[in-house]
């Protein structure tokens, strides 16, 4: 299926440094906080680097991810939630206790 017909999606990339958490929209013609009568998009978030290491998915995956949904990405999707999240080397983690796993299970518990 064309994806841009059923989600809305942030750009993917955190940047070379990845200090760009802001979370926008991946195409422009399709906000994240896009409604329509009847039919709720599923929200693709997408969260990895330019150039995806290990050394840089454990900083990333972990507080970060989490402070980053919680932040920006519910925020500008409307107060949506995401419906996946997609990361590099989802079994890595920053030490936080705060695993991509952990974060996935928190948002599917809800509010």
């Amino acid at each position: 299926m064309y994806d841009r017909s059923w989600t809305v999606s942030n750009y993917w990339s955190l940047g070379d440094l990845g200090d760009d958490l802001a979370c926008v929209t991946r195409w422009p013609d399709v906000p994240l906080d896009r409604q329509e009568p009847g039919f709720r998009r599923l929200f693709t978030m997408s969260h990895h680097r330019n150039v995806p290491t290990v050394l840089t998915a454990s900083l990333d995956n972990g507080a970060k991810l989490r402070n980053r949904i919680a932040e920006q990405c519910r925020t500008a999707g409307g107060g949506r939630t995401p419906n996946f999240v997609s990361v590099d080397f989802h079994r890595l983690s920053d030490g936080s206790g705060h695993t991509p796993a952990s974060i996935v299970a928190e948002l599917d518990k809800g509010p």
